[in-house]
């Protein structure tokens, strides 16, 4: 289409039209005239179609409406006034992704599809949400997804709910999520950054139904908008549609959504704070001690890629010189930094974790000597060349995993369009890059360093404490304050409350007009692909191994994986598996030093790394197939240097300085323990799993039980060092050994001969030994766990194996899904429960569990689980609904996925014996699925919960009230 820059389009003003080779797209800028708005159109071939509204959103609270407004902006409009559209669109539509995002400066609102009917449904939905909430006129949408009073009779106590509160309440008892707020409200003090846009859920009460309305009508109106469209879509009729159906129904208007640029520091700062740990947990090193500072602005893009390759040069490489020093001082368990510029002054930050209070002397003074040096004698040539190799690499490559390029490419440019500057700024990255480089030979990295870390005054050191007894005072003065607030109202004012929460959950509980759901768009099920894809697999036998190749257009990159058979390591050996998947690689070897080799691998790679994973065989309950994963990608003219890397790192590898081994294990075990609050749902469904297969017994040993092992090989060092010693010199060659091995290499069919030629000569020189499998003992055993953390919310899953209970996977099964955790559970314990979110999975091996996310309850939620099976057997919906759960069941399997990823899925099919043939039945069934197939696994749910397995993770009052669900409960750090 040939359009001309400052011509009218729809009533767009075509501003400005670019070409970004980067991405080989077409950038077209336009403004609508009569709204406001901003659009940004960029233009390729891409058929995973992005569209996203963004609005500049500055909060001058603490109360988390900007996060709040997010939320509700999804529950029911004026088009479409369901209760929540966002949750029937994601049971019905074909959606690649879909969701709202709260950042500390900005809300979006992105989607994106395949399917170009589809497409055009959600951003239909996604408009009339933000810009005819029905948030404005029902005050049950800020008490549901907000906060309100609850209470049930007027002799209980007053208490506080809401999805929000609760997620904020999971979200800030993570100790580095509440370090990162605290950096960033303490850097930016006298602008809208010192505010937490999520909410502070003691603020979040403060928050009035009217202070909600006033949010959305100052911030959403078009004039504030940034309207973003990614990839092959007609443009003119997407323009048309905007135009019409949105923005002619608004006029420009001038909104104050600017951003204060905060004033420099005169001097360094010290901050001291506290976050909460679980009453009787162990506080000793576990301080955060970090120095933080501001760094120019976002808009100077060759500035921030600077400060990216600086960050990994200086911290995250194991060749990091920073790193080192902090870690060899013995200031901390680990190093942690980040570099943020998604905002309009970015910060940078160097962390030191498991410290104490009283060496944040020592820490500055490594931190400045260490600076020092290296601007003085200059940063080593090799480290900055890696490390900018490290950066150009990720930016080729755009692998994103299963989020679309289109919605990754929208969150950077906000980098800058936010800002008032180039929108494109950040998808031009080619020019920036060889700046940087050229910066590299002129020492201006060095300069950098001066100016912005040695000489920078806008900066401050932050100590972060444990304090057992913050969830204890933060509890009673809550219900102080609620006890007080409840002592002050009258009899009516109860009652009014009792009424207003009985309202809220009549409301939640009732069901939709049938005409109302019928507003939301559908596609049907004749819409929808009736083949699934075909793996993209083909065997072949190099040098006496088995190799499986994925032809794939990979644009110039190899994506290989070495899959070493380890079943024939004993029982006693397997916890040395797991940490030698944590030390190999990342020590010295023969002919380098770990710092050398971490350059090696960052000059001539894109990374490479080894995993334990355990694959099971299609059905068999039974089966158990660990193995020693080697990863990496590279271009694949490097194909020659990777190898030989990994030759010298499996024949070469040294494991005999102690301090190294120490440095290794204390980062890991500061990296599982950081894990446990951010990940707390992931923790408590591998330890339920590991109740029920040998498999998942087999995984668990990197687990709960790899960190009881990496305490107590910290704890008696000396004697576990030796031990180590002993023990990775029997199983390294066990582990590396051609009788293992099964190779799998992702590239394009023209590259293929080139990467068998590098790869033959490691195949020629590896042993060719047999050994025997060895057996490890596996009953079923219902644990029953629980263990207290500091947190505020729980994380509460129930499950069983259904096959050992005598039933059969069937596809029915994914649809029943989709039903539950949009349906049942969603209803249940999010919206009636205030937990931010709830799922259900039923696997292949028979495994099957219900999880919650940021809950507030417990013994409640288990509740919910055991009454699955009534819901089940009194199913009965319309057939359009039945529609929508299928297709909202089909766009969860048919997300498309990158090269990288298309190789490992037929990979790990291969291993399990899992065939097309399979994959095709379980998508007919999906497809073929009724209500009474529905109705028919009520049993098969009502017999796993019967089996009465849970496992929880959460505060310790909670889990003490409900102590007698659990066989032991443990207070977990």
């Amino acid at each position: 289409m040939n359009l001309q820059e400052k011509n009218i389009y729809c009533g767009f003003r075509l501003d400005k039209i670019s070409h970004i080779s980067e991405i080989s797209s077409n950038a077209y800028e336009f403004y609508h005239e009569k709204s406001g708005a901003k659009l940004l159109f960029i233009e390729n071939n891409d058929d995973n179609k992005v569209f996203s509204i963004t609005f500049r959103t500055t909060p001058t609270d603490d109360t988390g409406v900007a996060h709040i407004v997010e939320h509700s902006t999804l529950c029911g409009s004026r088009k479409f006034p369901t209760k929540e559209p966002f949750v029937e669109l994601v049971k019905g539509s074909l959606n690649t992704f879909l969701n709202a995002m709260t950042f500390p400066d900005k809300t979006m609102y992105p989607i994106a599809s395949r399917n170009e009917k589809d497409f055009r449904n959600l951003m239909d939905v996604y408009l009339d949400a933000v810009f005819y909430p029905n948030m404005r006129t029902t005050p049950e949408i800020l008490m549901q997804e907000g906060w309100h009073y609850e209470i049930d009779n007027v002799d209980a106590p007053l208490a506080y709910s809401g999805v929000v509160y609760n997620e904020m309440k999971g979200a800030l008892s993570s100790p580095d999520g509440l370090l990162e707020r605290k950096i960033l409200n303490n850097l930016y003090p006298d602008t809208t950054y010192q505010y937490e846009s999520g909410g502070d859920p003691v603020a979040i009460p403060d928050l009035t139904q009217e202070m909600f309305i006033d949010f959305h009508s100052r911030y959403y109106h078009p004039a504030n908008s940034y309207i973003y469209l990614y990839g092959d879509m007609d443009m003119m009729s997407t323009l048309s549609f905007l135009d019409e159906e949105y923005l002619s129904n608004f006029n420009k208007i001038e909104i104050d959504s600017h951003i204060d640029v905060q004033k420099p520091f005169t001097a360094r700062k010290l901050i001291k704070d506290i976050y909460p740990i679980a009453p009787g947990e162990a506080k000793e090193n576990k301080t955060f001690l970090s120095m933080n500072y501001s760094i120019a602005t976002s808009l100077e893009k060759e500035k921030m890629l600077a400060f990216t390759v600086l960050e990994h040069a200086l911290l995250k490489s194991e060749a990091a010189p920073l790193r080192n020093a902090l870690i060899k001082a013995g200031l901390g368990s680990d190093v942690i930094s980040s570099f943020d510029n998604g905002i309009l002054q970015p910060m940078f930050s160097i962390i030191v974790n498991g410290s104490e209070a009283d060496k944040v002397d020592e820490f500055t003074k490594v931190v400045t000597d260490t600076l020092n040096d290296i601007v003085k004698n200059g940063i080593d040539d090799e480290l900055l060349q890696a490390s900018i190799n490290s950066m150009e690499f990720k930016l080729r490559e755009a692998d994103f995993g299963q989020y679309p390029k289109g919605l990754i490419y929208n969150i950077n440019l906000m980098n800058s369009w936010l800002y008032d500057g180039d929108a494109t700024m950040y998808l031009h990255y080619e020019e920036a890059l060889k700046t940087v480089k050229q910066w590299a030979k002129e020492g201006k990295f060095e300069a950098l360093i001066q100016e912005y870390l040695l000489d920078n005054t806008h900066s401050h050191i932050l100590i972060l404490e444990p304090d057992e007894n913050v969830i204890t005072k933060q509890e009673k003065d809550l219900a102080d304050k609620l006890a007080q607030k409840k002592a002050s109202m009258s009899k009516e004012d109860i009652e009014k409350i009792i009424a207003d929460t009985q309202k809220l959950k009549e409301r939640q509980r009732s069901v939709d007009k049938p005409e109302d759901l019928e507003k939301i768009p559908l596609l049907k099920i004749e819409d929808i692909t009736k083949q699934c894809d075909k793996l993209i697999i083909a065997e072949d036998e190099i040098a006496d191994t088995k190799v499986l190749r994925h032809d794939i257009d990979t644009n110039g990159i190899c994506y290989l994986r070495m899959l070493f058979d380890i079943s024939n390591i004993a029982y006693e050996d397997i916890n040395y598996l797991f940490l030698l998947e944590e030390f190999i690689g990342r020590t010295a070897t023969k002919n380098y030093t770990y710092e050398a080799l971490a350059n090696a691998v960052n000059l001539h790679t894109g990374g490479m790394r080894f995993a334990v994973a355990t694959y099971d065989k299609e059905g068999d309950v039974d089966s158990y197939m660990p193995k020693f994963v080697f990863k990496a990608k590279v271009l694949v003219d490097k194909m020659p240097e990777l190898i030989k890397l990994l030759q010298e790192i499996i024949f070469n590898s040294s494991f005999t300085s102690k301090e190294r081994i120490k440095d290794l294990a204390m980062q890991c075990r500061s990296d599982f323990e950081m894990s446990i609050l951010r990940s707390g749902h992931q923790l408590v469904l591998d330890e339920l799993m590991a109740y029920f297969t040998p498999k998942e017994r087999y995984d668990n040993f990197g687990d709960l039980k790899f960190y009881a092992f990496i305490k107590n090989f910290l704890n008696d060092f000396d004697n576990e060092f030796n031990k180590m010693q002993t023990a990775f010199a029997k199983i390294l060659p066990m582990i590396f050994n051609k009788a293992n091995l099964l190779t799998s290499i992702t590239v394009s069919k023209n590259d293929y001969e080139k990467v068998i030629s590098a790869i033959k000569p490691l195949l020629e020189v590896l042993p060719n030994e047999t050994y025997s499998k060895q057996e490890i003992p596996f009953a079923v055993e219902k644990k029953n766990e629980g263990f207290i953390t500091s947190s505020q919310v729980q994380y509460v899953a129930k499950g069983a194996n259904f096959i050992r209970l005598g039933y059969k996977y069937t596809g029915a099964m994914k649809v029943l899904e989709t039903i539950m955790r949009y349906e049942y559970l969603w209803t249940n314990i999010r919206v009636l429960g205030g937990a931010y979110g709830a799922f259900v999975k039923f696997r292949r091996d028979g495994n099957m569990y219900f999880g919650s996310y940021r809950d507030p309850n417990l013994v409640e939620t288990l509740n919910v689980y055991d009454k699955t099976a009534e819901f089940l057997r009194n199913f009965n919906v319309s057939d359009r609904e039945m529609t929508k759960y299928i297709i909202g069941t089909i766009s969860n399997i048919d997300m498309p996925l990158t090269p990288a990823l298309k190789g490992e899925l037929a990979s790990s099919a291969y291993i399990a014996e899992m065939t097309d043939e399979m994959r095709q039945q379980q998508r007919d069934e999906i497809l073929a699925t009724t209500q009474e197939d529905i109705r028919a696994l009520a049993d098969l749910v009502d017999a796993c919960m019967k089996e009465n397995a849970i496992c929880v993770l959460g505060g310790s009052n909670k889990v003490n009230e409900a102590k007698d669900v659990f066989k032991t409960v443990t207070i977990i750090l």
